[in-house]
């Protein structure tokens, strides 16, 4: 699921997630920075390290499918620096936001064995 995250109404960049634990509601993937990004504002681990500053943000996921995306919270891990990679991770999506966001994915079926 192609999304926009968000920090104070400013999209700081995107994503496509998948299914990570879905009976807990979370998902997951890659990061791609936009311009408005800044690890030390946005992001809860910066290669490593807890990020205090970027505990407190308050971000937000959009979903051109299926509009903001109601969740218990966003993180950004930014390791960029070492591995060359951030992701995001979205926490506790509500069951019926996750089952249509996720449905149709692969992973989703596979862990509720769902059969075509």
């Amino acid at each position: 699921m192609k999304v926009d995250i968000l920090f104070e109404g400013k999209v700081i960049g995107h994503s496509n997630l998948d299914p990570i634990d879905p009976p807990m509601g979370v998902a997951g993937g890659r990061f791609i920075p936009g311009p408005e990004y800044a690890p030390r504002f946005h992001a809860y681990v910066i290669d490593g390290d807890n990020n205090e500053l970027g505990k407190s943000a308050e971000l937000s996921v959009w979903s051109d499918a299926h509009g903001m995306l109601a969740c218990a919270g966003i993180t950004i891990e930014d390791f960029n620096e070492t591995l060359h990679e951030i992701s995001v991770v979205v926490l506790g999506m509500a069951y019926l936001e996750y089952e249509t966001a996720f449905a149709d994915h692969a992973l989703y079926k596979a862990y509720w064995r769902t059969d075509e």
